[in-house]
């Protein structure tokens, strides 16, 4: 336990590390992961990251000792020195990250903990795209919303199904909406009948030429465009559940 005699202005040490945060953690991150390769996106590059448990505590790490600021300029040196997940480690794990810091004007180092949500989001590295030659079957297109809000909107779909993620070859945003590049027509069903529980939408669905397959016949891909057009009433989100 701290010593109440150590302070640091008008509070004693511990009540000061009680009272603040002192290094910016956010809540919640997340970060790119080759379903195919198990590779994370690190800045610029793809490095080596295993099957998605392993992923998610090689970026949170490197994140945790590379990306973190101090809220204080009080703090004058910060070392991260225990990582655990709280979580089953999989696409959303939550970890508890314990740093040690040293404070200016104290002798010994003191300990804060910290919660951090981290998501994985399902892609394909350039790597494996090129190797796959960026094959998709369905392009699924959704407008009227932000990328912002349609994650959040989409967040407990995408994190429970295995099979949209396993679909998802990429996905590309825009202004207002994004595209989602999918192995599968099943996959765009259910994020279609999620998304429709809480917006009303118009649905086009039409097909566009790709080349052909191996044995000559005419290849085509499935474009279905998902247009939100206005949020539903809570009756009627009832309703239609």
């Amino acid at each position: 336990m701290l010593e109440p005699r150590k302070s640091i202005g008008a509070l004693c040490l511990e009540c000061y590390v009680e009272m603040n945060k002192l290094l910016c953690i956010p809540e919640r991150v997340e970060f790119e992961y080759c379903k195919y390769c198990g590779s994370i996106r690190w800045g610029h590059q793809w490095i080596s990251g295993g099957e998605v448990s392993e992923a998610s505590l090689v970026f949170t790490k490197k994140f945790l000792e590379n990306r973190i600021k101090p809220c204080l300029n009080t703090v004058r040196r910060y070392e991260l020195v225990d990582l655990h997940p709280l979580t089953v480690p999989s696409w959303r794990t939550v970890y508890s990250a314990t740093y040690s810091v040293l404070i200016e004007g104290v002798d010994e180092t003191v300990r804060q903990e910290y919660s951090l949500e981290v998501y994985a989001r399902p892609t394909i590295c350039p790597s494996c795209k090129n190797a796959r030659g960026g094959d998709y079957n369905v392009l699924l297109q959704i407008r009227g919303i932000s990328p912002t809000e349609l994650a959040r909107t989409l967040r407990r779909l995408l994190d429970s199904s295995t099979q949209i993620a396993s679909s998802i070859v990429d996905v590309v945003e825009h202004s207002n909406g994004v595209d989602f590049l999918l192995l599968d027509r099943g996959s765009a069903t259910k994020i279609i009948r999620e998304l429709k529980k809480y917006y009303n939408a118009n649905i086009k669905i039409t097909s566009e030429d790709v080349g052909v397959t191996s044995r000559g016949r005419l290849r085509r891909r499935t474009v279905i465009s998902l247009s939100l057009l206005s949020s539903r009433t809570r009756r009627q989100s009832r309703a239609k559940s």
